[in-house]
């Protein structure tokens, strides 16, 4: 019996580590916001989290190296205040480092097919046979097929809680893909 409770107590402390240490990217420390009001919605982010967390190789593009995982969604549905909504395989990062860097790293390892937009104060790196005209016909077409185009979106739009749960953190990387 002794050994059953041990053994029980070892797979409660060893399997949730070995779930998060297969995650796409390290998991932020909500722990400075779960208690502020104003980071409700970043919280929610975190109960998101708890329930399903991406898996190391999930999306088609890597995660930035250094970055913190603030949110993700499966491709699905989700009751979110009693509302439901059609969520898209989504991953949200927080960087400490500036968008030039992050986009460096992306352009190095996306191969071809991938261009470059910027519009919204964003920049876009996204994946289609040929580029679109502007930045701006890439949002309407992000916005009127969600999730049809694999894109990742790096801005610096950063909120108050985003920079507690993402220690020094100067850049968002919005990453939405489809899973391998």
């Amino acid at each position: 019996m002794k050994k059953f409770h041990l053994l029980s107590l070892v797979f409660l402390i060893v399997l949730p580590a070995l779930a998060y240490g297969s995650s796409y990217a390290p998991i932020a420390d909500f722990s400075a916001v779960s208690k502020n009001p104003q980071c409700r919605l970043t919280t929610m982010h975190e109960s998101f989290l708890n329930n399903w967390t991406p898996p190391a190789q999930y999306f088609m593009v890597p995660p930035y190296p250094n970055a913190v995982l603030a949110s993700a969604m499966p491709s699905g549905n989700a009751q979110i205040h009693g509302q439901a909504y059609q969520t898209l395989p989504s991953a949200v990062l927080l960087s400490a480092d500036p968008p030039e860097k992050i986009l460096e790293f992306y352009k190095s390892r996306l191969g071809a097919g991938w261009y470059q937009a910027e519009d919204l104060d964003m920049i876009y790196l996204y994946r289609l046979p040929r580029p679109v005209a502007s930045g701006t016909a890439l949002t309407q077409q992000l916005m009127s097929r969600p999730g049809s185009i694999p894109n990742i979106a790096i801005d610096t739009e950063l909120s108050p809680c985003d920079q507690i749960i993402g220690p020094g953190a100067r850049t968002r990387i919005t990453v939405v893909s489809p899973p391998r």
